[in-house]
């Protein structure tokens, strides 16, 4: 497809909400939930009481207890999932479909908290303070560093040999091909990004192949951008930064190390909480760094280039041409695309600069894995979509 016409799609929402109010809304509702259930495990202390608070108790025994919690808020989640991943979406695949994808999902998410949990309860018990938090400073590195390979384990994605259409996008672009691993995605909101600290690896969906030539030319020069220009790394550096802070405050507040099961329970309802406040603080910052990344690569590739890439891939994803500015600024990392455009077009922002953290926001929800935060996979971007739970929807 090589028209710059926007097709026309489908956008199910609920009754005379749109797709992506529908989907802000379902998103708010699963947030505010597991924010509920943090407030009220750490109000009533739940997990002195109902766990096992001592040392003394066993390795086995504590990750028994905690492998049963995670368990147990993987059905708490299940009927945001359900009505995000079946009902709430333009492509329907089907229910069995749907929850085979979503059993991959959640069990290897699961495989990850409680390798997180050995391993910090193993830290906590030998080596103290510091070398727990050397231990939750490398879970999240590793995280990050492999953020391509988990995004492939988790939605299967298949990978396919660069088409003569990304051959000559990537040289258009400056980008080296043996860099870009092309796989086929089945949520058409799927962007990818890069995978690493130091950008080696930059997985982009087949799907792009349906844009014009200089839209994907455009969109695979911003992503060489955001890696040249130390963006990317700022990006999940400042977000391993945020949820280390984070850390280490609740277990100042908490009085409470991740020694234990009802440590590590405390741990998780606290790092919710610290997410959530991510989520309302980090999308300002986020914003910055897609419209500085929209005017380096305009004036790289130009400005029709770039204004055709965000008009097609925000039809691809959120399809909500314009919000108000407090939603906005609340509830998205990546501004409107009237916004984009508009800032696009009047200079208002002139390139990416040694400050700007590209997906901060994003980042940190992805590396909330780490931390067992329920928030990364409630959010409105990503609820019911595996395809996005480790490279959400971006710019």
């Amino acid at each position: 497809m090589t028209s710059d016409a926007v097709p026309q799609r489908r956008t199910p929402g609920f009754g005379t909400l749109t797709y992506a109010r529908s989907r802000l809304y379902l998103g708010m509702t699963g947030v505010g939930t597991v924010v509920l259930m943090a407030i009220g495990v750490l109000a009533f202390d739940i997990p002195a009481t109902a766990f096992a608070n001592a040392t003394e108790h066993s390795l086995a025994r504590a990750l028994i207890d905690v492998g049963l919690v995670f368990a147990m808020t993987v059905l708490l989640l299940f009927p945001f999932d359900l009505l995000g991943g079946v009902r709430l979406v333009r492509h329907r695949t089907g229910a069995v479909r749907w929850l085979l994808a979503w059993g991959r999902g959640v069990l290897l998410q699961w495989l990850v908290w409680m390798g997180a949990a050995a391993a910090l309860l193993t830290a906590a018990r030998m080596a103290g303070t510091m070398g727990t938090l050397a231990v939750f400073i490398a879970v999240q590195l590793l995280l990050a560093v492999f953020r391509g390979r988990f995004a492939r384990l988790i939605a299967s994605f298949t990978v396919h040999p660069p088409s003569s259409a990304f051959v000559q996008a990537a040289e258009r672009a400056g980008l080296e091909v043996q860099h870009l691993l092309v796989v086929d995605s089945p949520d058409e909101g799927f962007v990818g990004g890069w995978s690493g600290l130091l950008p080696r690896t930059l997985v982009v969906p087949r799907r792009w192949e349906q844009l014009p030539p200089h839209a994907l030319a455009s969109q695979l020069a911003r992503r060489a951008l955001v890696a040249e220009r130390g963006a990317h790394w700022r990006g999940a550096v400042g977000a391993i930064v945020w949820n280390t802070v984070g850390f280490l405050i609740v277990q100042q507040l908490t009085g409470t190390t991740p020694a234990t099961a009802a440590g590590l329970i405390t741990l998780a309802a606290g790092m919710t909480l610290w997410a959530f406040l991510g989520v309302l603080l980090l999308p300002t910052p986020s914003r910055a760094a897609v419209y500085a990344a929209d005017t380096a690569v305009a004036a790289r590739m130009g400005a029709e280039a770039v204004r055709v890439g965000i008009e097609r891939l925000d039809q691809w994803q959120d399809d909500e041409p314009t919000r108000s500015p407090i939603i906005e600024r609340i509830f998205h990392p990546v501004p409107a695309r009237t916004h984009r455009l508009a800032n696009l077009t009047s200079g208002g922002a002139s390139g990416l600069k040694p400050w700007h953290t590209h997906h901060l926001a994003r980042h940190a929800l992805w590396l909330g894995w780490g931390s067992f935060s329920l928030v990364s996979r409630a959010v409105h971007c990503n609820v019911g979509r595996p395809a996005l739970w480790a490279m959400l929807p971006g710019d």
